[in-house]
């Protein structure tokens, strides 16, 4: 219900959600827009097109977590980019669905380590949305060893320090907040 209370321009609303019997569903806003798994699909993004889709997303998940809310799923498949250039969160549903935050859930890819063991919060966003950023920028998925992305693509070095914070696998060491 915290969602229904508050909204955030880079967050797509949900205007309501329940379950029957074991099913979850949510009505959520219309977004005329592609999701950023379809733009990559399009074409690879530049550098500097991958880093401007990432304050925004920075922002709302700020908001969110401020509310008390980690949406345990960011990929490419949830980030929607409107006609108007807007980048939007979706299915922060299941945020509110899941319940408790000893829930795994999330998609496995993207997923922080300590999500595999049911220890969730907003780290694991920030953790997710640094797979995202390291797809964008390098056209695929970080290994188990993550190699800095400026070893793979021209992108300033600069960058490689951000996005391998974001990736720590120790939650400690990640940046704390995604503002």
């Amino acid at each position: 219900t915290t969602l229904f209370r508050s909204t955030h321009p880079n967050i797509v609303a949900i205007h309501y959600f329940g379950h029957v019997d074991v099913f979850f569903y949510f009505v959520m806003e219309y977004v005329d827009a592609v999701n950023l798994r379809q733009s990559l699909q399009a074409g690879k993004l530049s550098p500097d097109e991958a880093l401007a889709i990432v304050p925004p997303i920075c922002e709302a998940l700020q908001y969110a977590h401020s509310k008390g809310l980690v949406h345990r799923d960011i990929k490419p498949e949830n980030l929607l980019l409107d006609r108007d250039g807007r980048v939007m969160i979706a299915d922060f549903g299941i945020a509110s669905l899941v319940g408790v935050a000893s829930d795994i859930s999330g998609t496995p890819s993207y997923m922080a380590p300590e999500q595999y063991n049911g220890s969730v919060d907003r780290r694991a966003d920030i953790y997710a949305l640094g797979v995202v950023l390291y797809e964008m920028l390098t056209g695929e998925r970080p290994e188990k060893d993550v190699v800095a992305p400026s070893r793979k693509v021209e992108v300033d070095v600069k960058i490689d320090e951000m996005v391998l914070r974001a990736l720590e696998k120790e939650p400690e060491r990640r940046y704390q907040t995604a503002a």
